[in-house]
């Protein structure tokens, strides 16, 4: 017969765990009136710690902070403009306007033996 696995006993110890010959794990406790239970270790540890429910994590953020991020946003990007501007400017580029060329519409009519132009410039 094989002897049963077990924790060595601790002196105040009030629980213990051992094994059957099966290999089963079982929780020993003495009671305050003197008497021992043995009840299966899977059942022990379930009673023990119940399992805790996951928490719900929630991505939902309140309309007012949304609003706020979104022009904090806006506003981050026309500063950096700016501030891009400034810093091209103090390095000496200068950013030069360069008229185009005015653009002219020409109208041609003719009738018979007359004919016209007439020129549009923007």
């Amino acid at each position: 017969m094989l002897a049963p696995k077990a924790l060595p006993p601790a002196a105040a110890a009030k629980l213990a765990i051992w094994s059957d010959q099966t290999g089963t794990p079982y929780l020993v406790q003495q009671q305050p009136d003197g008497r021992i239970t043995f009840t299966p270790l899977e059942t022990a540890l379930a009673q023990a710690s119940p399992p805790n429910p996951p928490e719900r994590v929630t991505t939902y953020r309140e309309p007012l902070n949304t609003v706020l991020l979104g022009i904090a946003v806006v506003l981050g990007f026309v500063l950096s403009g700016y501030l891009l501007g400034f810093l091209a400017g103090a390095a000496g580029q200068r950013v030069v306007l360069v008229p185009r060329a005015p653009l002219c519409d020409t109208h041609r009519s003719s009738f018979l033996f007359w004919s016209s132009e007439t020129k549009e410039c923007n």
